[in-house]
């Protein structure tokens, strides 16, 4: 049996709907989320959260354009899809802890990602590290002895990654793109997935769904399973 491992993704407050950038169906998340921690748990799975962690005056922010938000990217103009969002995730704030109710295992290993002011990063894989040093105002740096996901994944002989969070058409995606072209098998736990909508969300799961026994980069095939 392949070890796998749990990644739930930007499970906080930010991405409800009182937080700094709110999603509808944020809340809705808990139930699954805590059913699938609870089988990983159970299973005895190595349990990851990544957490969206930025800086004041982060680069993704329209207040630093100023720019409205969902404004288009000036720095990716080709990118439709590249948006400005509201400030969000600030360290330090109620925006970067679990949402209310989804439980926090023992054990459990955060990934912090977007922390640099000047690079944004959807995916814990671009950048995400165990520790950081500094704060929201002046910025943040890697911790000293600080791990990256892929680290942290290969350290634990992980060949599958199973994926919870939000939201699907943003950081579940890239994540489950990233983890596909490092070379894991993903496992989409549709119950614990909410998007920015029903018709997004769906899209995107599909979109997965279809690169299942394709290569990858590297020429493996690709193992994308919506659970």
């Amino acid at each position: 049996m392949k070890t796998t491992a749990l990644l739930r993704v930007d499970v906080q407050e930010a991405f409800t709907p009182t937080g700094g950038l709110p999603v509808a169906a944020g809340r809705e998340v808990v139930d699954g989320v805590n059913r699938v921690t609870e089988q990983a748990r159970n299973a005895g799975m190595l349990v990851i959260d990544s957490v969206d962690f930025h800086p004041e005056g982060h680069v993704s922010f329209a207040s630093r354009w100023n720019l409205p938000a969902f404004s288009q990217n000036p720095l990716n103009p080709a990118d439709p899809s590249d948006l400005l969002w509201t400030d969000h995730s600030i360290g330090g704030t109620d925006d970067v802890k679990l949402i209310d109710g989804i439980s926090d295992p023992e054990g459990a290993v955060k990934i912090y990602k977007g922390w640099m002011r000047n690079r944004d990063a959807y995916s814990a894989f671009d950048m995400g590290v165990t520790a950081l040093d500094g704060n929201a105002r002046d910025g943040y740096e890697v911790a000293t002895g600080a791990k990256t996901l892929e680290l942290v994944l290969r350290e634990a002989r992980v060949e599958v990654l199973r994926i919870v969070g939000l939201v699907t058409e943003v950081c579940v995606k890239a994540n489950a793109l990233d983890a596909i072209r490092y070379g894991f098998d993903v496992e989409l736990m549709a119950d614990g997935i909410r998007g920015l909508s029903p018709e997004g969300h769906a899209a995107t799961l599909e979109y997965l769904a279809s690169l299942d026994g394709l290569p990858n980069p590297q020429g493996r095939i690709a193992s994308v399973k919506i659970v």
